[in-house]
């Protein structure tokens, strides 16, 4: 009776990515941005009720997001200008809602709004993000839309530095 030697097994190398990745989940509800440390609702105020929301009522949204304390977090809040503009990827085609193709990265589910309500005041028209245009546009405060809430990641200051 011949003994059988164990076969050594070929395995392929690794991949490494070139880089980290820039959107990681932290949790089922919250994606992390590693370029701007914004915190970000993985899914829209759509995506998450199937209702759409005036600029008061994404507010609203907010606010009821905190008390719950999503992702074990209670200050979320309507995005800035900047914040919502960072979002959009001219090379990312992710399907929105009816078939609009949205410029936001993979990382965010399928099925998003085409706009989202953003912070700002500007008399009773408000502005909001559109992310298949990635250009902002106001549209009248009672108007329906969606939004995409989100949190600035916390400052860790070094105190050991004098």
């Amino acid at each position: 009776m011949t003994e059988k030697l164990p076969q050594k097994v070929e395995r392929a190398p690794v991949k490494q990515d070139e880089k980290p990745k820039r959107y990681v989940e932290k949790g089922r509800d919250v994606i992390f941005d590693n370029k701007t440390r914004v915190y970000w609702m993985k899914k829209d105020s759509w995506q998450d009720k199937g209702k759409f929301f005036n600029w008061h009522e994404a507010v609203e949204y907010s606010d009821r997001k905190n008390l719950r304390k999503i992702g074990g977090f209670n200050d979320w809040r309507l995005p800035s200008e900047d914040e919502i503009s960072s979002l959009y990827d001219e090379s990312c085609e992710n399907p929105g809602k009816g078939g609009v193709i949205l410029h936001l990265d993979p990382a965010f589910p399928e099925g998003a709004f085409k706009t989202a309500w953003v912070a700002g005041d500007t008399s009773t028209r408000r502005p909001r993000f559109d992310y298949s245009e990635g250009k902002i546009v106001n549209a009248e405060e009672y108007s329906f839309g969606s939004v995409r809430i989100c949190r600035k990641d916390q400052v860790i200051r070094d105190h050991t530095r004098k």
